[in-house]
């Protein structure tokens, strides 16, 4: 069994979440065309629609494939067929499992790429990116990052900056997911700096220093064209990490 620095890699989806440890779950997009049908057979009625309004094929895909991962893994979770997991919106807007089940879940994707998080211990957020060569890092964080962080990036050498820039990026939309306030919550007041020697990320909130002692946030160990990071509000003994084949869909 392999070992990622966030934690081990799980070799099936055997439906155990233990308390204490944060799941994540990751997928290739790369499915044919007859999956992606036969997968579209778990979404709900309102999913459908959803599904039926896409004009591009390959956002279509993308949404089909994510959120019928999804089902699938927290159907494995609960105990039931996918295509009975059942979903509500919570504040801000933020999906729910409905109904008593204790467990907390959050959905990313990004082109080729989607993960889910799923835990018992609170509140969680996962953010995965591509990283994209021709962002302008030092302008989007001036506009979005706090000053610290904005100061980190820039005194990163040109090659590290990208790579640097999504590293903070994605651990403070994790961070932000989790919260659940969505837009609410200003990307300058708190702020992240990821160590590469380090999985585990310090977060500081400018207006409340208790706050950052609630949450475990983690980078994520991915291939070396994506960034990504995941958040949790609670105490967290072990972050577990592992693919999903298509085949297993």
């Amino acid at each position: 069994m392999a070992t990622s620095k966030c934690g081990l890699e799980l070799t099936e989806l055997d439906g155990q979440l233990p308390p204490g440890e944060v799941h994540v779950w990751l997928l290739r997009l790369e499915l044919e065309e007859n999956a992606i049908n036969t997968l579209g057979s778990l979404l709900d009625s309102e999913e459908q629609e959803r599904v039926a309004r896409f004009e591009v094929s390959s956002a279509r895909r993308q949404f089909v494939a994510s959120r019928s991962f999804l089902r699938i893994v927290l159907g494995k979770y609960l105990g039931v067929d996918a295509s009975q997991v059942k979903f509500r919106s919570a504040s801000h807007g933020k999906p729910e499992l409905a109904g008593n089940a204790a467990i907390d879940f959050n959905l990313s994707h990004t082109e080729g790429l989607t993960a889910i998080a799923a835990t018992r211990v609170g509140a969680v957020g996962i953010d995965v990116e591509r990283i994209r060569d021709q962002a302008d890092t030092l302008d989007l964080a001036d506009r979005f990052f706090s000053k610290k962080e904005a100061e980190w990036i820039r005194s990163r050498t040109e090659q590290e900056r990208i790579t640097s820039f999504f590293a903070c990026w994605t651990a403070k939309e994790a961070y932000v997911k989790a919260r659940g306030g969505g837009l609410s919550i200003p990307l300058d007041g708190f702020a992240i700096i990821p160590d590469r020697n380090q999985p585990k990320l310090q977060l500081e909130v400018f207006a409340d220093a208790a706050e950052a002692k609630r949450w475990f946030l983690c980078r994520l160990e991915l291939p070396e064209d994506f960034k990504g990071a995941v958040a949790v509000d609670g105490a967290v003994s072990r972050v577990r990490v592992g693919w999903l084949s298509a085949a297993a869909l």
